[in-house]
């Protein structure tokens, strides 16, 4: 292969340039409730029709610049081009008086770069090009012109200027891919042997990544999934298909084990990897909002970043703790260098927000410098309710109220057209569903968003405090969540009461289709668990119903699941008053011996009633309160590696099924106490309702595989290795219909017991 068939090729768009070489300007706090793609596409038509011809609407254009190693193509796609010169569109819901200057900087250079890419191809004639910056608002379609002319060889000295500063960071970055290269092709798995089956995960996965197909694994606990998807996606970065990998969890736990898993795969750290932090545990400023006019972090935070930038490469391994050191070495934000960063790394560890959120940029910033990414999904099983929750946002009265007390007289003008819009959509309704949307309180929180900067002007002596961000943040988030909300997939939640108390809530019932616009931005994704069958009913509701589905055999043999179906007892609402004595010598037998027991109930109030009837020893058991923080959390875990005879009773779903590793006799005995099927409610059965009503099974879709989950989930922290041997009780006579059916994991050894087989005082182990 010739030498030129060799050189590689980079990719970037204009805006993404024009960003990157922006070298001044703070971060702002305003939220503002910006058109959607909708309202900018109708927009953008609506002006581009109404311009005389011979205006050229939507105009490619693209520059070939050559470096000494490598090819950079800049591409775009001009919104205008005139007689004399470009035009650059943007939607506004405010006047361009009220965009914050490092925007409109980063707006007219965007444009300068179109028109010195078109310099000598339209305008080979003029030695000067108007450049035009049009803000437009989306529904009154007010025109807001903004033209500078510039001389031709400006323009192309311009457009010069920034390629050169990109080209040497893609020469640091070229030559950081080259010498990786290398090191993946020596990359070893870092165990003598790969199990089976994981060797069957990590195949499959670097073929899904080869052959851009999303793929998800269900492979039971113990597997060592973590390794089998993230060892396949580093070795695949030395193809050409993908630039970057991004491993995603639900949970801090998901993330930990990543890292460790990154650290043993690449203990010299040659890999670059970013961990992802959430704003507020990584903010060095947490009394001040997000502003360079009150945050020492946000001022000037573009030439700080373009003056630090050289450091990305001296440092592989960026976790939370480096980002912030070196935050505060140079006073700037962490959090917000993350983000920045993050487009450019080889591995970015963090949750799944940084994807799939609503205002999540990464997707977007990867597609503009042409950065192929993958993604593995961690406990992938949590994405349809943690998508419903994504999805889902509220408009919350309190905050109103809270912010109203602080406020002067003119903001409080303007919030009280909200409370009024407020009090209006919620009057005489009491945790009402509906498909109604409430326009009024829409346009109020849209407006009141759009005129937060002039207001805040206006009053110059008030220091706005964080209830106004989180204010504005709410509107903004009910606003953007509200333009993408349809009948099908969507309710409103009205709640009426003082002030304090109206609530509007915005309802995803089903999050499949907008997850599914998230999966196809990217190469490809990969999502894995031990709990998604049934398949059908994860991969329709989780927006990867054309990936390729792979169940993995079990690493376990069944006499390490000793599984007992207590056949006789009902766990059922209407059987709650009769359960705590129908149980009692079940869970006194378990709790009185030696061995660690999770107890796991379908509720809090199941809980309490079930617990009140045992004698016990408060020394050796624990009952989970609700009250209980990260800490106490952790301090019961730290119990049960280090103490014998422990019983934990607590909530099927918590933070205990899950993600807790507890190995041979740390664990021996999980009990669960019910199908753990969600609570029959208005809002489930609109769920049902909906997914019937789109031709799903939707009691099966809403209730049952749901709680089929949580149990496997469950049951699953009883087995961690090879060596483990578990009991596992399953109490409630609806699992003998669930083994009858082949919803029960194949690789259990499974018996039915009657309740009777339990008496006071004796132990089930004997």
């Amino acid at each position: 292969m010739s030498a030129t068939c060799e050189r590689k090729t980079y990719k970037i768009n204009v805006r993404a340039l024009a960003d990157f070489c922006q070298t001044e300007g703070d971060l702002i706090s305003q939220y503002r409730a910006s058109p959607s793609s909708l309202e900018g596409q109708f927009g953008h038509r609506a002006i581009q029709n109404k311009r005389p011809k011979p205006y050229q609407p939507e105009v490619s254009v693209s520059v070939q610049w050559q470096a000494p190693h490598f090819d950079l193509r800049v591409s775009g796609r001009v919104d205008g081009v005139f007689h004399s010169g470009i035009e650059e569109i943007k939607t506004t819901r405010i006047p361009p008086s009220e965009i914050p200057p490092t925007t409109k900087a980063l707006n007219l250079s965007q444009a300068k770069i179109y028109a010195a890419i078109l310099a000598n191809q339209s305008f080979d004639n003029r030695k000067s090009i108007d450049v035009c910056v049009c803000y437009v608002h989306p529904q009154t379609l007010q025109e807001w012109p903004e033209t500078q002319t510039f001389q031709k060889q400006d323009l192309i000295d311009y457009l010069v200027l920034c390629c050169a500063r990109y080209e040497d960071w893609l020469e640091q970055k070229h030559s950081h891919f080259k010498a990786l290269i290398p090191y993946l092709d020596s990359l070893a798995f870092p165990y003598s042997a790969m199990r089976q089956e994981q060797r069957l995960m990590a195949e499959s996965a670097y073929k899904s990544i080869l052959t851009q197909k999303h793929l998800c694994v269900e492979a039971p606990t113990g597997t060592g999934k973590t390794l089998a998807s993230l060892f396949p996606a580093i070795k695949a970065l030395k193809t050409p298909v993908i630039d970057s990998v991004f491993y995603l969890s639900m949970k801090n736990t998901g993330q930990v084990a990543a890292w460790d898993s990154l650290k043993q795969l690449d203990p010299s750290a040659r890999i670059n990897a970013i961990q992802l932090s959430s704003k507020d545990s990584a903010c060095l400023s947490p009394e001040t909002p997000c502003d360079g006019e009150f945050c020492e972090f946000a001022r000037g935070y573009f030439r700080k970043r373009s003056q630090i930038r050289h450091l990305f490469f001296s440092h592989k391994h960026w976790t939370k703790a480096a980002l912030m050191e070196i935050g505060l070495e140079n006073e700037i934000c962490p959090y917000y260098l993350s983000q920045d960063w993050a487009i450019w790394s080889d591995i970015v560890v963090g949750d799944i927000n940084y994807i799939y959120d609503t205002t999540a940029v990464q997707p977007y910033l990867l597609k503009e410098i042409d950065n192929r990414a993958t993604i593995l999904i961690d406990e992938a099983h949590n994405l349809i309710e943690r998508g419903r929750m994504i999805y889902s946002t509220e408009f919350l009265g309190a905050s109103l109220q809270a912010l109203l007390k602080l406020c002067p007289s003119n903001i409080k003008k303007n919030l009280a057209k909200i409370q009024s819009a407020l009090r209006t959509c919620c009057k005489d309704k009491q945790q009402e569903i509906t498909s109604i949307s409430p326009e009024s309180l829409i346009g109020q929180a849209r407006q009141f968003v759009s005129d937060s900067a002039a207001l805040l002007r206006e009053s110059p002596s008030f220091v706005p405090p964080i209830e106004w961000q989180q204010f504005i943040f709410m509107c903004s988030r009910f606003v953007r969540l509200s333009e993408l909300a349809n009948e099908q997939d969507f309710v409103w939640r009205y709640n009426d009461g003082q002030p304090a108390d109206r609530k509007i809530e915005l309802l995803c019932l089903n999050p499949a289709t907008l997850l599914a616009q998230k999966h196809n931005i990217v190469n490809n994704v990969i999502a894995f668990s031990a709990t998604l069958t049934p398949a059908n009913y994860s991969l329709t509701l989780n927006g990867l119903s054309e990936s390729v589905y792979q169940q993995l055999p079990s690493p376990f043999s069944p006499q390490q699941h000793r599984v007992k179906i207590v056949r006789d007892v009902s766990t059922r609402y209407t059987d709650r008053n009769e359960l705590p004595q129908t149980i009692k010598n079940l869970l006194q037998s378990y709790s009185l011996n030696e061995k660690n027991t999770f107890v796991f109930f379908s509720s809090y109030l199941q809980l309490k009633s079930c617990t009140a009837v045992l004698e016990i020893n408060e020394n050796k058991c624990i009952i989970q309160q609700r009250s209980w923080t990260q800490e106490d959390k952790n301090a019961v875990i730290n119990r049960f590696k280090n103490e014998q005879g422990l019983s934990l009773f607590c909530v099927l779903g918590g933070v205990y099924s899950e993600g807790v590793d507890l190995p041979n006799a740390q664990l021996e005995q999980v009990i669960i106490v019910g199908p753990g099927l969600p609570q029959v409610n208005d809002l489930n059965n609109r769920i049902k309702m909906a997914l019937s009503q789109r031709g799903m099974p939707g009691f099966d879709y809403t209730y049952l595989f749901p709680g089929l989950q949580k149990v496997l989930q469950a049951a699953g922290r009883a087995v961690r290795t090879e060596n483990d041997i578990g009991d596992i009780v399953l109490i409630d006579d609806r699992f003998i219909q669930y083994w009858k059916n082949g919803l029960l994991p194949s690789y259990w050894h499974i018996e039915d017991c009657s309740i009777a087989k339990w008496t006071s005082h004796q132990s089930d182990s004997d």
